[in-house]
């Protein structure tokens, strides 16, 4: 796994950039006050060098880590907090709807990959891939919602903005006095091999919209991202325009793969990899299910029975 040399992005914030696998780099930040620092996500278990050299590149000794904070509990966002927190004493902040999956590895295994057994198998392999990428279970010190500051020192606060979509339990963190903001997945990757999805597709949309009003509100001159490289304002609005693009995309897909007769939730989902060019996997998964849920709440679809749904036409 290649690593980056660590880079001071604005004073006060610094990035490491990590290659997971051929086609998905993982962004670590740290932000870096008068009064202590903060981790913004974890990364995987493996991250752990990665995040040392970030913080000895920052001159932050492990006293001086005072918050790890989560943006979502995927477990590439997570998995050091637990031997940073205990070496460190560095306090985890997160969203409430994340403290299950942060607490109880378990229940984040289950609900994230293996939440359709009957269509993805829960087998020894698939665990065997998971597991070493989960780290170990940590507690949450700090729950926080819109509004939720950390003050580090030295004018530097990072504000809590609520983002779900992606997940259910999202946060973004904007440093006001550098007009930085850090994103964890809310804006996902739209050329990999897999899908990687989002759960609440209404939601995510949303939050797309909030991003786009923030930035020009705010005047954010920086931001930063999980699997993206960073950019300036403009160029992340033309971003959230390509991932809101393939939102539309996908669910133009998901949708015009129903017809007048019966189709299941694995037909739908087999068609719509095929048809977007993405591998059959569990993130796809849940990804379609969610949109088909909400095309029923909405009227556009159908459930005539157990994952069986029908296309609602128009005028008809």
């Amino acid at each position: 796994m290649d690593t980056d040399n660590p880079v001071e992005l604005v004073p006060g914030v610094w990035q490491i950039r990590q290659q997971l696998n051929d086609e998905v780099p993982l962004y670590l930040h740290l932000v870096v006050g008068t009064e202590g620092s903060a981790l913004v996500d974890g990364g995987l278990p493996f991250s752990l060098p990665a995040v040392e050299r970030l913080m000895a590149a920052a001159g932050v000794p492990d006293q001086d880590l005072r918050f790890l904070l989560n943006t979502h509990a995927h477990h590439d966002h997570i998995g050091t907090f637990a031997a940073l927190r205990e070496r460190t004493g560095a306090r985890v902040v997160a969203d409430p709807a994340a403290v299950r999956w942060i607490e109880d590895l378990e229940v984040n295994l289950r609900e994230f990959a293996l939440h359709r057994p009957d269509i993805v198998s829960d087998s020894p392999e698939l665990r065997a891939e998971l597991a070493p990428t989960f780290g170990k279970p940590c507690p949450v010190d700090v729950t926080m919602t819109d509004g939720g500051a950390v003050r580090l020192g030295g004018g530097l606060v990072l504000e809590a903005i609520q983002l779900p979509g992606h997940v259910v339990g999202e946060l973004g963190w904007l440093e006001r006095s550098s007009r930085t903001l850090l994103l964890g997945d809310i804006v996902t990757g739209t050329s990999w091999s897999f899908f990687h999805g989002h759960v609440l597709p209404g939601q995510f949309r949303q939050s797309l919209h909030r991003l786009r009003t923030l930035t020009l509100d705010e005047d954010v001159q920086l931001v930063c991202l999980a699997h993206y490289a960073s950019r300036t304002s403009h160029e992340f609005l033309d971003l959230l325009a390509e991932v809101e693009r393939y939102l539309d995309q996908v669910t133009e897909t998901i949708e015009g793969a129903l017809d007048d007769m019966p189709r299941s939730l694995t037909e739908v989902w087999r068609q719509t990899c095929a048809e977007v060019g993405r591998i059959q996997e569990f993130r796809g998964l849940a990804m379609v299910a969610a949109h088909l849920r909400e095309a029923v709440a909405a009227g556009r679809a159908r459930c005539v029975g157990p994952d069986l749904y029908v296309a609602v036409r128009s005028g008809g």
